[in-house]
């Protein structure tokens, strides 16, 4: 068939066939571009979301910073918590009131020894924790106890162990040797 023998419904066709090879390739180029574009749109509004919770979470450290350094809580940290310079001074502030409250309830304080936990650094507080030997009746026991326990800053009491008199001497009749630790916790943050 020669082009001047070609109908138009022959051209018509021709046209149909050359555009929709032209507009085939076209719109998958479209499609694609379109799906890639709206994953993009997803992936921009999914760093909108976490930029606006990240920037919410910076509005309460701050909140929070500003109540660390409110003086109610200084209030309450320094009735709660072991005070001093560093842990060591408060480490030696609670030897030492370890030893004056079993001396003040009768008993003998034979040995104060500190304990050295294991620190962990992202904790505001430390455990300070003193293992004592003492020796007494069990009336300076209870007195101990009731002291420590009611005293500020808060101390508690644990590990408690008591050995009898020997009998072999009948002269330690009442006396009791006992063996407990006492710890505080010490804030790390200043004041």
């Amino acid at each position: 068939m020669n082009a001047a023998g070609w109908s138009k419904k022959h051209c018509d066709l021709a046209l149909l066939g050359l555009s929709a090879v032209l507009l085939l390739p076209g719109l998958a180029f479209t499609g694609l571009w379109l799906n890639l574009m709206g994953g993009y749109r997803e992936a921009a509004d999914d760093f909108r979301r976490r930029t606006a919770h990240y920037l919410r979470i910076a509005q309460r450290e701050d909140a929070l910073q500003a109540t660390l350094k409110s003086p109610r809580l200084n209030d309450f940290i320094k009735r709660h918590y072991l005070t001093g310079e560093a842990a060591g001074v408060a480490y030696a502030g609670l030897q030492q009131q370890v030893k004056e409250v079993i001396e003040s309830a009768g008993g003998a304080a034979l040995s104060t020894q500190l304990v050295q936990p294991p620190q962990e650094q992202e904790r505001t507080a430390e455990k300070i924790i003193v293992r004592v030997r003492m020796q007494g009746d069990s009336y300076a026991l209870q007195k101990v106890v009731h002291a420590l326990e009611a005293r500020q800053p808060l101390l508690f009491f644990e590990q408690l162990m008591i050995q009898g008199p020997s009998r072999i001497k009948p002269e330690l009749h009442e006396k009791l040797d006992i063996r407990f630790d006492v710890y505080g916790y010490f804030w790390k943050e200043a004041l």
